[in-house]
């Protein structure tokens, strides 16, 4: 999960906060049943945008739901598919219906989670070598690379990255 409370300070940090002490309550529910708790348990505060996946192991099929400004992308071998939030707000303007994407997960699968601190047209890079460290260095290059002079990064950037067990430095390499 990845929760952006809006704006910046104390009270954007509490929405976040209250997003992850109701997840961990709910984590086992699907996507849009842990957003709708997540509704409910941000009503007190400003809300937040909110992106939940739920990887199931025993099927190898994520799910996927967001409601709000917060992106994710699906990276594959094959393709990079960005993967689409719902308008609203956790908290405060939840939406009457939220979409759950699935998508086969496989051993080459990488989601990244990202708040809208990234551009709207951020892309993952192309430098596939990347992509053979451990997630948190590539949460950071991520980071690093999508500001630009023109557009710096904001504050509030944050990323979050979900790969299979043991990918990093082993999964096959890809022209």
């Amino acid at each position: 999960m990845l929760a952006d409370g809006p704006g910046h300070g104390a009270k954007a940090a509490t929405a976040s906060a209250a997003a992850i002490d109701e997840l961990r309550r709910t984590a086992h529910l699907p996507p849009a049943q842990i957003l709708r708790h997540l509704d409910r348990a941000l009503r007190t505060t400003r809300g937040a945008a909110v992106a939940a996946a739920q990887l199931n192991t025993d099927t190898d099929v994520l799910g996927f739901a967001g409601v709000g400004n917060v992106g994710a992308r699906m990276r594959t071998a094959d393709a990079c598919q960005p993967l689409v939030s719902h308008p609203g707000l956790v908290g405060a303007h939840f939406p009457a219906r939220v979409p759950v994407q699935h998508l086969p997960w496989r051993r080459d699968s990488l989601l990244v989670l990202h708040s809208d601190g990234l551009p709207t047209r951020w892309v993952p890079p192309e430098d596939t070598a990347l992509f053979e460290h451990d997630p948190a260095v590539v949460a950071a290059a991520i980071v690093r690379d999508a500001g630009s002079a023109a557009r710096p990064l904001r504050d509030d950037t944050s990323v979050a990255i979900l790969a299979p067990d043991g990918w990093a430095g082993t999964h096959e390499r890809h022209p």
